[in-house]
């Protein structure tokens, strides 16, 4: 892991420079594939540098929901403020991904480029920028994995535990959500039904979250009941997919005909 690269003498986080390459290669693979839904590039580009803006403050926001009861104690012994809670807070992924899709819908209806167009061009590059956003939080030591004896010391991490094997589960969901992205690349080479290629999205990356939940060791997850937070989202999101595969497009006929 390298928390922190030297460039021209000025330390920078290694996880901020690999959110920044993620996006532009999210952002390049999006505009390569805009003809296929017929979108303008300036309206592509434009929803996607808004939709960063709506998944960093998503994400800090859920970030700051789950770590509430945390606050208000720091709150009480320090007088620490919400301004500063939002400004040290992190980015949870599910809260990202909200923020993103909302400010998508809001730029799209704004500069009048059909929805489902839009989300459809832009969401094979979630994987990608994912995947690459991943191998920044193993640089950082951040949502690391269990203890294991062929894992990897994060002892340079102010977040992991120090002086023990952690697997590398950060690693592992890289690997899976490039997978996803080139599946994603595949099926939606052509135009498809409106929902479907969100469908595959919700459905693929909630069954990858899901299972590796089970292998993750931050306690800043959440448990409620048997699953972490994150598994309660990945399960609302595969009922939201089969729902957006198998009878969006039936519902949007039978409202269109009444």
């Amino acid at each position: 892991m390298c928390p922190v690269t030297q460039i021209f003498g000025i330390s920078v986080s290694t996880y901020s420079i690999m959110i920044i390459i993620g996006f532009a290669a999210g952002l390049v693979c999006a505009v390569l594939r805009r003809k296929i839904n017929e979108i303008r590039a300036d309206d592509l580009v434009a929803c996607l540098f808004i939709a960063a803006a709506g998944a960093l403050l998503g994400g800090k926001l859920f970030y700051m929901i789950q770590g509430f009861p945390q606050f208000l104690e720091l709150a009480r012994e320090t007088g620490y403020t919400v301004l500063e809670y939002f400004r040290d807070a992190g980015l949870v992924y599910y809260g990202g991904f909200t923020g993103a899709v909302l400010f998508v819908l809001m730029t799209a209806k704004l500069v009048g480029t059909p929805v489902w167009a839009m989300i459809d061009t832009i969401l094979p590059s979630i994987p990608l920028m994912h995947a690459i956003g991943r191998i920044g939080c193993f640089s950082a030591g951040c949502c690391y994995g269990l203890p294991c004896g062929f894992g990897v010391y994060f002892d340079a991490s102010p977040f992991a535990p120090h002086g023990v094997r952690l697997l590398p589960v950060q690693l592992i969901e890289a690997a899976c959500l490039l997978a996803l992205f080139f599946l994603m690349l595949r099926y939606g080479r052509e135009k498809r039904p409106p929902g479907k290629v969100l469908a595959f999205y919700l459905t693929g990356y909630g069954i990858i979250r899901f299972v590796l939940e089970f292998f993750r060791y931050d306690a800043i997850r959440g448990i409620y009941g048997i699953f972490s937070v994150s598994q309660w989202i990945s399960l609302a999101l595969i009922a939201l997919g089969v729902f957006f595969w198998f009878w969006y497009p039936c519902a949007g006929r039978k409202k269109a005909s009444s």
